[in-house]
Order: C-alpha cells, then sequence, then structure tokens
C-alpha cells in the first residue's frame, strides 16, 4: 500500500526560508529528515510505502490538494511571516491556517488533516478541532525517526477510518 502525505508547513515557505541562515534552518530541516527516516523505517513492519510532499504554499492548497491528491494532510498551524506579510503582525500566525482550515474541510470532507505546531496550548488546539482540525500532534523538537514514528501509527489509524 502506498500512502501520499501532503506535508503543508511554513519552514518550506521562501518567505520562511529566506529570513533565516542555513543554520538557522538546521532543526526544521532535521525534524522533517526524521519524519522521511521514520516513513522509510516502518516501511518494513507495517507494509506502507510513504511518499511525502512539501510545501509552504499555503496560499495554494487548493491546487496542491487538486494536483498531489494526498491520502492525508499535515498542517502546520502557525505561519509567522506569512502573517506578517498579510497582516504586519506575526502574532496573527494562526490565522493563516485556522481561516483556512474550515475551506480544506468543505472541500475535502474525508480528507484526515493533522495539524502540529510546537507547543500548543489548550485553546488553540481547540481551535483547530473546531475549524475543522481530524487530529492534533505537538511539533516535537527531538530530529529521531524513533520519536516521530507514532506520527506514522496515527495516520494508519485515520486511513483505516476513513476507509
Amino acid at each position: 500500500m502506498k500512502v501520499k502525505v501532503l506535508l503543508l508547513d511554513d519552514i518550506f515557505s521562501s518567505l520562511f526560508r529566506d529570513k533565516f541562515s542555513a543554520n538557522q534552518l538546521v532543526w526544521d530541516d532535521n525534524w522533517v529528515a526524521s519524519i522521511e527516516d521514520a516513513f522509510i523505517a516502518s516501511e518494513k513492519s507495517t507494509g506502507i510505502s510513504f511518499e511525502l510532499i512539501k510545501s509552504g504554499k499555503i496560499e495554494s492548497w487548493q491546487e496542491i490538494i487538486e494536483n498531489e491528491k494526498p491520502d492525508i494532510l499535515i498542517l502546520d498551524i502557525s505561519w509567522p511571516e506569512q502573517a506578517m506579510e498579510k497582516y504586519g503582525d506575526r502574532l496573527r500566525a494562526t490565522e493563516i491556517s485556522l481561516n483556512i482550515l474550515p475551506e480544506i474541510r468543505t472541500a475535502y470532507p474525508s480528507l484526515p488533516v493533522i495539524c502540529h505546531t510546537a507547543k500548543p496550548d489548550k485553546e488553540l488546539i481547540e481551535k483547530a478541532y473546531k475549524a475543522g482540525a481530524t487530529f492534533f500532534v505537538e511539533k516535537v523538537g527531538m530530529s529521531m525517526p524513533e520519536v516521530q514514528v507514532s506520527l506514522v501509527y496515527i495516520i494508519i489509524y485515520l486511513l483505516r477510518r476513513v476507509q
């Protein structure tokens, strides 16, 4: 079985990547690499091959979903650089995805959406679920596939629910 995962995260956007040096991007890049490694490592035990599509173009979400046809979407909740560009205020970073999530849910009601961010609070988690999140996970800063492998099992669970 092959599962296509769309990771829509600001760390892939040019607004984000152009702002920081390569040294400052190491944490995010290692985090993504650990997810990719977890997907690869779990293939033998699960029989599932994961394809990870990465995009930082949240404003093009519909086109990306239509073209890529993912089985699951992992959506970053916080988009500070996009909020600065749109609202002139980084503190409105969660509004970017929380405003788009209901549109995603309306257009693709059966698409599982896992939202994530670092250090979420109860209010943000509730807002994400109200906006249409299927599941919420904290972005774990450890760049080890063993830590990220739980995401594999969450994806398997969510895909079994929509089949």
